[in-house]
């Protein structure tokens, strides 16, 4: 053998991929077809899982161990409604109080049931403690609270609890985001026959008015003061309103503040907690505070006895298991008529929690009795789990969500209007159709070399990503064969549109062997950036809590972003293809027995809410498309 040959021996062969193959299964996974593969839309998620597992089964892929079929079905709590007997009493000053249908409702976080006892206020119901803590700074500030827990010293023991929705400073966030979403779409109605009439005058002044009205809905949860140039100039007049890039000047501003984690914030977690404390039920209220924009907080309207309450992914339509005690929601103004907290109204002391960051937890003196009733019901969906079986029974696990948000009449999607076209399907192609499509080809690819791994490959497709991460979670609480064996998850989200700021690599801090691995492989003529710390907002967060090394691929979030303009045609087919096989060329390597051993995350590399780029102090590094280095800097991102 000649030394070219042996050369030629040695380089392990990695199967290619076919980026146009991908965009193939694009288009049918983001067609009007599909109505936005919403999970609660029986039919049409069936239809994907379906499609998808015949995918496997044409390429002679098997079920993992442990499961029967490709498809994984689990049940989600899908609808709670009010029976015949509720009540709410509190009994203020020797009376009692009896509240009415108007004033409170039940809610879906408890049970039916009955309970009754003294009311203890819990603030937020919340506890957090900085990861590195911060010298203090004479006079104080939110920036320098190094720990908060209303919980601390309060005996909950057979006591009700009154405790505040949302968290410090953070509103409603589905709200925020619809509201912003109405800012963008107005500001295009206007800006469209400016444009075409080259008004760059007074295109300048809608800009700066749309940017005003920004400030003005965000003024009252973060601070807003001294946002400068990178906010306020407008570089061109004609372009389209990136509202994801000015909010992560509001985000650079307050990143400092206490981040609480998102689930802890939902009402679900908050109940669950407060009855493993003790509590016997909970009152929840929406605090003035928490709402978004004046006409909400004045009207202080009731939420359903089933809509999600609190956390920026709230569930919308579904419902975790219930707390094992009653939960009912009180009106905000009828809970300031009702409770003193140390002489003051409860929505005074939201205002002073959210100034200083100090609990105010107390017993309030009165008690409280409550009763509700309530009747459920569920729906079966599906998780899709395909393997490419190994020498070892060790595993590489690659994920993706297939799932999206359906329409505006079945999901939580938001017509646009193009002149007279009217488009109320969000076909998610980007979110995440991209992914989808990839973990697909990589299938095929590695299937068609005809070389059996060292490593078992499991491809895992995930329903309800877009309801709360809810078809990851039941799927490694249920998993069909041993999450010991995991030995790396890697997890694609939203790798369809490449474009000038290139791709981002998060979850570099779970190992110390990925960067190694990736410098190896070269950065395949990309702008990328290497991101240590871990996102929330993804399948893969479930694992890395299982302390198994992670990696993200991400392209970014973009003005489409779950609207009904993430369509195909923005898919950056060429830049598809160069992820795709780096993905793959990432995922081969570890397949063929690559060290890969999970590290205990440094300062800044944990699980945090950001997305990969959005914090300049956990990217490990930038490079341009020719491999040199070049300053990180903040990344829009959207909560």
């Amino acid at each position: 053998m000649d030394d070219a040959a042996e050369l030629t021996a040695a380089v392990p062969i990695r199967p290619a991929v076919d980026a146009q193959g991908m965009f193939e299964s694009i288009e049918w996974l983001a067609s009007d077809e599909r109505q936005g593969r919403y999970t609660l839309d029986g039919p049409q998620i069936e239809a994907a899982a379906s499609w998808i597992s015949q995918r496997y089964e044409q390429l002679g892929l098997e079920p993992v161990d442990g499961a029967t079929s490709m498809r994984l079905g689990y049940r989600l709590r899908t609808k709670v409604e009010a029976g015949e007997h509720q009540e709410l009493t509190v009994q203020r000053k020797g009376k009692p109080v009896e509240l009415g249908a108007e004033q409170f409702t039940p809610r879906g976080e408890g049970v039916s049931g009955a309970a009754a006892g003294e009311v203890v206020f819990v603030g937020y119901g919340l506890s957090w403690t900085r990861e590195a803590p911060l010298e203090p700074v004479e006079g104080g500030s939110a920036a320098t609270i190094n720990h908060y827990d209303d919980l601390a010293g309060q005996d909950l023991t057979g006591k009700i609890a009154l405790v505040l929705a949302q968290a410090p400073n953070t509103p409603d966030l589905m709200a925020l985001f619809g509201a912003m979403q109405k800012l963008a779409e107005d500001f295009e109605a206007a800006a469209a026959p400016l444009r075409e009439a080259d008004a760059t005058a007074k295109l300048t002044k809608l800009h700066t008015k749309v940017r005003q009205d920004l400030v003005d809905l965000v003024e009252p949860f973060v601070n807003t003061k001294d946002l400068g140039d990178s906010y306020w100039k407008v570089a061109d007049p004609k372009a389209s309103l990136d509202l994801m890039a000015l909010a992560s000047v509001f985000m650079a501003q307050n990143g400092d503040r206490p981040q609480f984690d998102l689930r802890a914030i939902s009402m679900s977690s908050k109940a669950s907690q407060l009855a493993a404390a003790g509590a016997v039920g909970v009152i929840f209220v929406q605090g003035p505070r928490s709402f978004v924009g004046k006409q909400a907080r004045d009207a202080d309207l009731l939420p359903g006895v089933g809509d999600e309450g609190g956390g920026p992914q709230s569930n919308r339509g579904v419902l975790p298991d219930p707390a094992p005690i009653p939960v009912v929601q009180l009106r905000w103004k009828q809970a300031d008529k009702l409770f003193s907290i140390g002489g003051k109204s409860l929505s005074k002391v939201q205002a002073a929690i959210d100034a200083d960051y100090q609990p105010r937890s107390l017993a309030l003196g009165v008690t409280a009795q409550l009763k509700t009733e309530l009747v459920d019901d569920g729906l079966e969906v599906p998780n899709v789990l395909a393997q490419l079986k190994g020498e070892t029974d060790e595993v590489v696990m690659i994920g993706a969500h297939f799932d999206h948000i359906g329409t505006d009449e079945l999901g939580s999607c938001r017509a646009i209007v193009r002149k007279d076209d009217r488009d109320a399907i969000c076909n998610g192609a980007d979110d995440n159709a991209s992914g989808t499509a990839m973990l697909l080809e990589l299938a095929r690819a590695y299937k068609q070399a005809g070389i059996t791994p060292q490593r078992t490959i499991v491809f895992a497709h995930f329903s309800g990503e877009e309801l709360g991460l809810l078809g990851s979670h039941a799927m490694i609480e249920a998993s069909p064969f041993d999450q010991g064996q995991v030995v790396a998850m890697v997890n694609l989200d939203m790798v369809g549109r490449l474009g000038p700021r290139g791709l981002a690599i998060g979850g570099l801090g779970s190992s110390d062997d990925w960067m190694p691995l990736l410098d190896e492989l070269g950065n395949y003529g990309m702008e990328i950036l290497y991101e240590g710390s871990t996102t929330t907002r993804s399948d893969h967060a479930w694992w890395f809590r299982r302390q198994i090394p992670v990696l993200f691929f991400f392209t970014g979030m973009h003005g489409d972003y779950h609207r009904a303009g993430d369509e195909i045609d923005e898919i950056n087919i060429e830049g598809l293809g160069t992820i795709g096989q780096l993905v793959s060329d990432v995922i081969w390597e570890l397949a063929g027995g690559r060290a890969i051993t999970w590290a205990e995350p440094k300062q800044g590399d944990g699980i945090g809410r950001g997305l990969p780029g959005s914090d300049p102090t956990t990217v490990l590094r930038r490079v341009d498309v020719h491999g040199n280095m070049i300053e990180a800097e903040a990344e829009p991102d959207a909560d």
